[in-house]
């Protein structure tokens, strides 16, 4: 995913970054192995289960090596990349946190059963969005490093963070990131995850100037909201909404700078609320769309932004009024 890291800070939402991505023009009688893969979640609890037989630590890397990595697809590959972890680095979260794994070993295996709930959101996402492209999506595990990122028109997904709740176990971590990300998740959440990284796959330019990334962010969740005919309940949302006046007097005068520790990707240093910038974007997105006459070509205007182009954000900006006639 570009920046983000679905915590925001290493541990991404957006991402909080989810996703599950299909032909959409396409039927799928059960999983369309062509363009989902769940395969390297099997692979993973596989090898763990190996990992619990030994002590050795030289072991148990093998065993997470040949079981899990060596059998892992392009999706498992790229994110490893990406999020920098490998078999040492797997074992030694299996190591050091057994009781999120026992805690959120179940929710990772839920996946599959939601295939065709997240292909009719898809479906409902072409006819919003004619131009939509076909991408690929991997449901991985990643040493708690991500909960979801994209590549091109790889959308790939951290399993373990993305399918974690209220009742998962984060007794074990020192600090409040994954308690603050999971306080408001549910194992449905997967689903504005999949849509979320869905949308991210359709756009471009990467984000130079906070105002841009925290479109690039915002966007998706405006239009998963948009998809899902419902609000989304994310925490830095739901802070966001209370919090609104200050946060945009706030957000402007930072938005046209290059420094997003304030607002983005922020979950494990910042006091109040991390990821604030996605709120700040999807509500910009929110202002564009209803004073839009043209409600398709407003969608095809937010997805297709150049986020790298300060014109064209001050241009969408000043479309917006979200901040007036600036």
């Amino acid at each position: 995913m570009k920046r983000k890291t679905c915590l925001r800070s290493n541990i991404s939402v957006s991402c909080i970054v989810f996703i599950l991505l299909f032909t959409c023009a396409g039927r799928v009688h059960g999983q369309d192995t062509s363009r989902v893969f769940t395969s390297d979640v099997d692979h993973f609890w596989e090898a763990f289960d190996s990992v619990q037989t030994v002590k050795d630590t030289t072991r148990q890397i093998a065993f997470m090596q040949s079981l899990y990595i060596d059998k892992g697809t392009e999706g498992l590959k790229l994110f490893m990349k990406l999020r920098r972890f490998d078999a040492p680095r797997l074992v030694t979260a299996i190591n050091k946190y057994p009781k999120f794994w026992a805690s959120v070993r179940e929710n990772t295996l839920k996946v599959k059963p939601k295939i065709p709930a997240i292909e009719t959101h898809i479906r409902e996402f072409k006819a919003l969005y004619p131009d939509l492209r076909p991408a690929k999506l991997f449901f991985t595990i990643t040493a708690i490093r991500a909960a979801g990122t994209v590549r091109d028109s790889l959308a790939l997904i951290g399993t373990e963070i993305a399918t974690g709740n209220k009742n998962t176990d984060v007794s074990e971590f020192p600090d409040k990131r994954l308690a603050n990300f999971f306080r408001t998740q549910s194992t449905d959440n997967i689903i504005p995850v999949v849509v979320h990284e869905y949308v991210h796959t359709q756009q471009r330019a990467e984000a130079k100037i906070l105002l841009g990334q925290a479109l690039h962010e915002g966007a998706c969740d405006f239009m998963t909201e948009l998809i899902l005919k419902e609000p989304l309940m994310n925490s830095y949302l739901q802070y966001g909404r209370e919090n609104e006046a200050a946060l945009k007097e706030a957000f402007r005068k930072e938005m046209l700078g290059e420094d997003f520790s304030n607002w983005l990707y922020n979950g494990a240093t910042t006091k109040t609320m991390g990821d604030l910038g996605y709120f700040m974007g999807y509500t910009i997105c929110k202002s564009y769309y209803r004073r839009a006459k043209n409600k398709s070509q407003a969608i095809k205007d937010i997805i297709t932004l150049n986020y790298g182009d300060q014109a064209a954000l001050m241009a969408f900006l000043k479309k917006s009024r979200y901040y007036g006639r600036i």
